[in-house]
């Protein structure tokens, strides 16, 4: 059984520029690139690099119709089924880099903001993961995929901070069964809802809380403890550019292939190693052999 990501498909603007700048402040950029991204693009194509059978439900615009980008992802072999094109440009993705790991990004929604919601067989899947996209239709096709007994994962990202957390996200929550944060959206959503910690998030049907912490590695959160995941540590970062979205790729494959949660997050720190020491968050991409070379070498054990 196969992997159902749903959520955006971008094309991204990545630059880098000589200091991140504050309000009514200019910077100069150094160097700029474009690459293929969005959220659900890029999970979906580095867990088909890691060996998983991987379905996209994204919308793009008509200008994604003669695209590599399109090209790449039919040449992968990632499922199209549910696949919807519509009048308007393809979502864009702008994102700033200041060489040290700090970032800002500016997105335009564009076509990923008509995603509609469309009947799926979600017999077909064992995963389905819902990345940064248009909520709107989530919470019923949460619904849809639970009823049929699916792990549901869910990485809201940036949406956090301009949508309503109440109607948008705190509805979903409980279909879910692995949520992904970073340190500033777990913040912000504990703020929002009014929780003392991140053990009241915990719904019946969730089993962890992933958090993201840079450098730092991650949190592994579970209603009664936590565990600590050490980060990876890299020569150098070339672009920050869509590490979330490989740890989250890389964690769904440890599970899909049969690891607990601390094995599931230390594969997704080492797939996030690799993102960082190219540019653009579908460059650098490690299969699963590259991986089990470096988990040998960090932790000591080997995975199949």
């Amino acid at each position: 059984m196969g992997l159902l990501v749903v959520g955006n498909v971008a094309f991204d603007t990545i630059a880098t520029v000589k200091f991140l700048p504050k309000e009514n402040q200019a910077t100069s950029i150094i160097d700029i690139s474009m690459s293929d991204g969005g959220c659900a693009g890029n999970v979906a194509v580095i867990a088909k690099k890691l060996g998983l059978e991987v379905s996209l439900y994204a919308s793009v615009g008509k200008d994604f119709g003669n695209s590599a980008y399109l090209t790449k992802l039919r040449r992968m072999g990632i499922d199209l089924t549910y696949f919807q094109q519509v009048d308007s440009l393809t979502a864009r993705s702008f994102m700033f880099s200041d060489g040290e790991g700090n970032q800002q990004i500016y997105y335009y929604p564009g076509a990923s903001s008509r995603l509609a919601y469309v009947k799926v067989d979600f017999e077909k899947f064992s995963n389905v993961h819902f990345t940064a996209g248009e909520f709107s239709i989530y919470e019923r096709l949460m619904k849809d995929a639970s009823a049929k007994k699916c792990a549901i994962s869910f990485d809201p990202g940036q949406e956090m901070f301009h949508r309503p957390i109440e109607d948008f996200i705190f509805k979903c929550l409980p279909y879910v069964t692995y949520l992904f944060l970073n340190e500033h959206e777990m913040n912000h959503l504990l703020k929002r809802t009014n929780c003392k910690s991140i053990e009241d998030i915990f719904f019946d049907r969730m089993k962890s809380i992933i958090v993201s912490k840079g450098k730092k590695g991650a949190t592994l959160y579970f209603v009664d403890g936590s565990i600590e995941i050490p980060a990876v540590k890299v020569d150098r970062i070339e672009d920050p550019t869509g590490a979330g979205d490989a740890h989250r790729a890389g964690f769904l494959a440890g599970i899909m292939k049969g690891y607990n949660e601390e094995v599931a997050c230390r594969i997704g720190n080492i797939v996030a190693s690799f993102i960082i020491r190219g540019r653009g968050a579908q460059a650098n991409l490690p299969d699963w052999n590259k991986v089990r070379e470096v988990y040998v070498n960090v932790f000591g054990e080997d995975i199949k």
